[in-house]
Order: structure tokens, then sequence, then C-alpha cells
């Protein structure tokens, strides 16, 4: 356990990016995890719930600003953990939907290896794409916002409100941690002592700690689309069922495909092609 020597306010933090990916890094950042896959802290933080692509295109930037009032930090002290014998059988040799999704139920997607303990308060901004903001006026805005909220230690804002329907942007509130009924965000601060939360974990995958299992390659990419596409945990099954075991599925690259090289049929002059694989697939029916 880290207690730091000295408590309150943190420096605000301001923070706007042009893409969903920039800030889904921030977050995995904060998290411990690399890549740009979000994991499900970002998406509850700015109520995205359809798949990456989708919730990508639909907005043109984020942003947060807020404060946070870290107390202690709980973690692990060893970090070379080892998973149950039992986990390790629960992993599926094969593509097997039910048990994929049976597993992923079970035991999670990560581990939580550490736990920020105190409060938080942070406004979370998402421009639409159809908003004609200019990167300098969201910068502003979100200024603008920071300071409405925050900037007034007496909790009533110098300001006049905010017009954000205008602007086609969602401006999120959200408190962790603390009294919740107190407006005032100083007075919300001395709260914190006495009603702490977490308010950031830290995670390291499930499956680098089961390297060597047999079928570890099933089970990870049921997780990434899993995180990719967020299915309800009771549809992951039927969702996994249209999904293609890893050997017949397209790499997920980010490098612009050539067309397939093979042959095609086209059933009009201008109309698109049919691309037929020569290679030979046998179905055994039992």
């Amino acid at each position: 356990m880290q207690i730091p020597k000295a408590h309150g306010f943190s420096p605000r933090n301001d923070l706007s990016c042009p893409a969903n990916q920039n800030m889904a890094e921030f977050f995995n950042e904060k998290c411990g995890i690399s890549g740009h896959i979000p994991l499900g802290s970002f998406n509850a933080m700015f109520n995205f719930t359809g798949s990456r692509q989708v919730d990508a295109a639909a907005t043109k930037s984020l942003a947060m600003v807020g404060y946070f009032i870290p107390l202690y930090e709980v973690k692990l002290a060893k970090l070379n953990l080892v998973l149950h014998e039992e986990i390790k059988r629960a992993v599926p040799y094969s593509w097997d939907p039910a048990s994929l999704a049976s597993f992923i139920e079970n035991y999670g997607t990560h581990i939580v290896t550490s736990a920020t303990v105190g409060g938080r308060d942070v406004v979370y901004i998402r421009q639409h794409q159809s908003s004609s903001l200019s990167v300098s006026d969201i910068e502003n805005y979100v200024k603008d916002i920071g300071d409405h909220r925050f900037m007034d230690s007496t909790g009533e804002s110098s300001a006049g409100p905010l017009k954000y329907k205008d602007k086609d942007v969602t401006v999120i509130f959200r408190r962790r941690g603390g009294d919740d009924l107190e407006q005032s965000p100083d007075r919300w601060a001395e709260t914190v002592r006495l009603a702490p939360d977490v308010i950031n974990m830290t995670f390291t995958p499930i499956v680098s700690l089961l390297e060597g299992v047999p079928g570890i390659k099933h089970l990870a990419r049921a997780i990434d689309l899993y995180l990719e596409y967020k299915p309800p945990i009771e549809d992951l099954q039927y969702f996994l069922d249209f999904q293609i075991a890893r050997i017949w599925a397209p790499e997920q690259s980010n490098i612009q495909r050539k067309e397939p090289v093979c042959p095609s049929l086209q059933f009009s002059l201008m109309g698109p092609k049919l691309y037929v694989s020569p290679d030979q697939v046998i179905y055994i029916f039992t």
C-alpha cells in the first residue's frame, strides 16, 4: 500500500483529443494497458455503447476537465501472478463460442493489479461530427466549462449558463467519492476523506497469464472482439457464433489492403466483382 504524504486537489486536468483513439490510449495508459482498444472505463465515462468504429465515426473530438484527489493506492506487492489451474482448464482448445463466452463471463478480460482510492470530479465532453466548432473553439469551450464548474470556490458560477445543445456536444458530469450533494467543489473536496471511493485501477490482460495454454489464441481473439464491438455479455455467445476462427479471419491491421489476386465473377459490365478463392474447403458432416 502506498499513502501519499500530502492530500488535496491535484492540478486541474484539461485534455482534448481530436480522435477517440488518442483518448482511449490515454485511458489505457492510466490503467497500465497498452494499445488503442478502449476498456470499459473509457466507454462508461463517455457513454459509448456501440462498436468502436461506429462510436469513432460519430465523434469529432473528445475532451475532459476536472480534478482528482488521490488519498492512497493499494496494489499487489508481486506481479508474477499465477492463475489457478481451474482457470487454465476453462480455456477451450478450439473456436467454441459457448465456452469462450462462458470464460469471459466467469473470469473477465483483465486482472486488477492496483486501485487508487480518493475522489474525482470530472466533466467529459464529446463533440459530435455535426458540430461546427474548430479545434481552437472546442479547446476554449472546454476551458469555459471547467471555469464554469470549478473556478468559483463558493459553488456559484460567475458565468452565464452554457448552451450544450447549440454546440452539438454532449457534456457529462461525473463525481466519485465524497458527498455528491455538495455543490461547491471546495466543500465537496473536504468530504472526500470521509467517503472515499475507487477513482482509478490498473490491470493486466488475463491472456498474458495464460501463455502456453492450448487455445489461447482463440481466447485472445474472442476478448478483442468483445472489447471492440461491445455486445451484451448475455449475447456474447451468439455474437461469437457469427465470427470465424482465426485461421480464416482477416488480420486486423491499419495497412490498406490490396485487391485480392484470385479469379472473379462479374455479372454486369459496371457491377461489382465477386472474387472466388481457389482454396479447397472440406466439410465433414457427422
